[in-house]
């Protein structure tokens, strides 16, 4: 079993968002712990990789490699999510929308649609996180699930409390009172976030011994 976290925050450390994702990852790895199989989990930063833009070419609608692949990182990354079996992107509200940084690799990921579906049937999984308390996150939610879709990936929410937790990990730095924290002490952010790591774990070791993704 292969689970791949990628953060799309801008900041290497002292991300909010990565706290998030580091969470739902540890919970993942718990949750298929003791299996048959063996468990590798690994966080991508999108902030450390060299992504360039998408200018549009249409090379990979025509069966062809992105020329932007020989002059950057992307085949990096490609190399490692196309065989995840599960996929979690985290990614901060940046104007209501996923961060540029993000953005890039979303667009440059058309590629591995194109060229025969390479991320289909990976399950998918989003967090979020905003510095208000309405600062756009199921905008953001919205934006990562339908990339998945688009991709041919199977979107899963958590399954918690239906009165107390949502079906992603989601929070804000300003609590209802108006005033400020981080996300480790925003806690209904970290159980959305647990919640949603196990069952990115759960419905992965599911397609996994019916015969995984093909």
């Amino acid at each position: 079993m292969y689970i791949v976290g990628i953060s799309g925050s801008p900041k290497h450390e002292k991300s909010n968002t990565q706290y998030l994702l580091s969470k739902a990852m540890e919970a993942a790895k718990v949750e298929l712990s003791g299996g048959d199989e063996p468990v590798e989990t690994m966080i991508l930063n999108i902030s450390e990789f060299d992504i360039r833009h998408c200018t549009g070419c249409d090379s990979c609608v025509r069966k062809k490699p992105c020329p932007q692949s020989e002059h950057d990182d992307m085949p990096k990354i490609e190399e490692i999510v196309r065989r995840a079996d599960g996929i979690i992107i985290a990614a901060p509200s940046y104007f209501t929308s996923v961060p540029g940084v993000l953005k890039d690799f979303i667009d440059r990921s058309r590629a591995m649609k194109m060229l025969d579906h390479q991320l289909k049937d990976a399950v998918f999984g989003a967090i979020t996180y905003a510095g208000l308390r309405y600062g756009g996150q199921e905008h953001v939610v919205d934006v990562l699930n339908r990339y998945a879709l688009g991709q041919g990936m199977i979107v899963v929410g958590a399954i918690g409390s239906p009165v107390k937790h949502g079906t992603f990990g989601s929070g804000s730095l300003q609590t209802d009172e108006g005033k400020w924290r981080s996300a480790s002490e925003d806690e209904l952010a970290i159980q959305g976030s647990v919640l949603l790591g196990k069952r990115v774990a759960d419905v992965a070791r599911l397609i996994k011994s019916a015969g995984g993704r093909k």
